[in-house]
């Protein structure tokens, strides 16, 4: 078994459109981005620890993009150290795994961000209209988390594994 690629940017430049688009062709990078499977995203914490929750996210055009309220401490933290690594992995085997470094950006939106609903509906499924419905009128603010890429990892632990077990 070999070592699954990555796409690493020698600083922390984003990962180009080019090498993003190569990536989405990959059937387990498209897999993962099609399930409803929670991000779980990392940062650092004022502690300096880091901190790892799990979160609904969008990807488009080369980014992710996660949506929260403006009173979640990973908006302090994030704006404060933008550096932020995630994962997105299946549950079983044979264990598919997408590994990204990025950096984040913090864009406060008034009312609900618009590509929430979006978001909601890749997570809830059929429960979506429902959540939403009671969501309305009650969003005064959000906050908008874009990720740009500055290193991406797949593994499927079939051709790809960890380095580590190589």
């Amino acid at each position: 078994m070999r070592p699954g690629p990555a796409l690493e940017a020698a600083s922390p430049a984003e990962v180009t459109m080019s090498e993003m688009r190569d990536l989405e062709l990959d059937p387990v990078v498209q897999e993962l981005l099609a399930s409803p499977t929670l991000m779980r995203l990392a940062y650092v914490g004022a502690n300096l620890q880091p901190h790892v929750v799990p979160i609904w996210y969008r990807y488009a055009a080369g980014e992710f993009v996660v949506v929260t309220g403006p009173k979640a401490d990973k908006v302090r933290h994030i704006a404060e150290r933008p550096r932020v690594s995630f994962t997105i992995d299946s549950d079983r085997p044979p264990y598919k795994v997408l590994l990204v470094d990025g950096r984040a950006a913090i864009e406060p939106v008034e009312g609900m961000a618009p590509e929430y609903p979006e978001i909601v509906r890749k997570f809830l499924g059929p429960g979506a209209d429902g959540y939403l419905g009671r969501m309305e009128g009650r969003v005064k603010r959000q906050v908008r988390i874009r990720i740009v890429p500055t290193s991406v990892r797949v593994l499927d632990f079939i051709k790809r594994t960890p380095m580590s077990l190589s």
